[in-house]
């Protein structure tokens, strides 16, 4: 196939699931090219050894003074906002080049702005999207719910404040739907709409009013290998330095393990918010746990923490899929993990890693159980390498979406015997 790839992501998993396909897929003998943006970090994708060429257009989403008054005049007649223009705009290019280059099919992926990308709409091949998750602002509490009322008005309020507040709302609101009616549309543009887990197919469905396909992802064990080092008594982290991936909740579990055997937490992000890093630093302070937040570290920096750390602490909020603990289990580290979204679609409780409810006493009493049952550490060790080695595997994971593109296109996966 020549597949034309197109994606607005940032680091993170995202990239890391785009990295793995554009890599099987080149592997297998596919063409690709890929479109991005100047905002997409394509310094973290580097697929530069798999693709014929990179095509960086582009993009800006600074909007100036004037620009918000057009978007609340734009929103009270219920038309896009300055950033959806000027997506379009950027879109029509990529898809300008697209068309004329003689592909397959497009390979859609996610928007760091919008989610659920708007390049559907313009191009005229056969397309499949990869939605690591909807819009989460515009369907989900995360923590707000974009929808929920303003406080009532009472006697304390001057009129101006609540005037100035009830226009704000309104125009928020107005943005808000715009946007909902705008990914609906972007959803309905594709032929076929891949994910990453049942229960981001569930979420598909709640949002776009549609449902998806589920394609899992896999963990290329020669990235993430076991090299059988002593464990050391430290848990990690990982995932960005931001509140839905609850690094707060991974320190107030570990104040609860008792004093005499507390390990230190090292969370590992490949970015993050610094005023909320040092909320972080002084909560786990006053709750007496040592915390080290570590930022972008080399990958094989990251290889030797998880081949020496004891136990991974994964607290993200209704995380889609989560490759972390997948990419911990590769290197025989057992997972501690709440009990929501993907996650439990690859952690069994009690066999590659400890389910627990969104208490912080429970995580502590699992984290506990890992740092002082050996046999239980070790089991969990052995089963984690093993439920990668058997169902999670970077070939399955192409094979899957190598037919997801060819059944996109209307043609079977060519089998090759390996």
């Amino acid at each position: 196939m020549k597949i034309a790839v197109w994606h607005n992501l940032r680091s993170g998993g995202g990239s890391r699931a785009l990295h793995q396909h554009i890599k099987g897929l080149a592997q297998r003998g596919h063409t690709i090219e890929v479109w991005t943006s100047s905002i997409a970090d394509s310094k973290f994708l580097d697929v530069d050894q798999y693709v014929a060429q990179t095509h960086i257009l582009p993009l800006s989403m600074d909007i100036r003074i004037r620009e918000e008054y057009k978007d609340k005049v734009w929103a009270l007649q219920f038309e896009p906002e300055t950033r959806i223009r000027r997506m379009l705009d950027f879109c029509r290019q990529c898809a300008d080049q697209i068309n004329a280059g003689g592909f397959d099919v497009l390979f859609a992926n996610s928007c760091i702005i919008f989610s659920m990308p708007y390049i559907g709409r313009f191009v005229n091949i056969p397309k499949a999207l990869y939605l690591g998750e909807p819009n989460r602002t515009l369907f989900e509490s995360s923590p707000d719910l974009i929808w929920e009322g303003l406080p009532p008005a009472n006697r304390n309020w001057k009129k101006s404040d609540y005037r100035h507040q009830y226009w704000d709302d309104i125009f928020r609101i107005r943005q808000a739907r715009v946007r909902v009616r705008e990914e609906i549309e972007n959803y309905r543009n594709y032929d076929r709409v891949l994910v990453n887990s049942y229960f981001s197919n569930e979420n598909l469905l709640r949002a776009y009013g549609g449902a998806g396909e589920v394609c899992y992802l896999g963990i290329d064990s020669s990235l993430f290998p076991f090299h059988n080092l002593p464990r050391e008594p430290f848990v990690m982290g990982l995932g960005a330095f931001f509140q839905h991936k609850r690094p707060d909740m991974a320190i107030e579990s570990l104040a609860l393990v008792p004093e005499a055997i507390r390990p230190k937490l090292v969370w590992v992000g490949d970015m993050g918010d610094k005023a909320y890093v040092e909320k972080l630093r002084k909560l786990s302070q006053e709750a007496n746990v040592q915390f080290e937040p570590r930022e972008k570290i080399p990958h094989q920096e990251l290889v030797r923490l998880l081949n020496t750390a004891s136990c991974l602490l994964y607290t993200s909020t209704l995380e889609p899929f989560g490759l972390a603990p997948l990419e911990a289990n590769a290197c025989g580290l057992p997972v501690v993990a709440v009990a929501e979204g993907g996650v439990r679609e690859t952690v069994i409780d009690n066999y590659n890693g400890l389910l627990v409810n969104r208490k912080p006493a429970e995580m502590a009493q699992a984290v506990e159980r890992v740092l002082t049952d050996q046999a239980l550490a070790d089991r969990l060790s052995r089963n984690a390498r093993r439920v990668v080695q058997e169902q999670w595997t970077f070939e399955k994971s192409i094979d899957r979406i190598e037919d997801a593109l060819w059944q996109t296109i209307g043609k079977e996966r060519k089998v090759v015997v390996r």
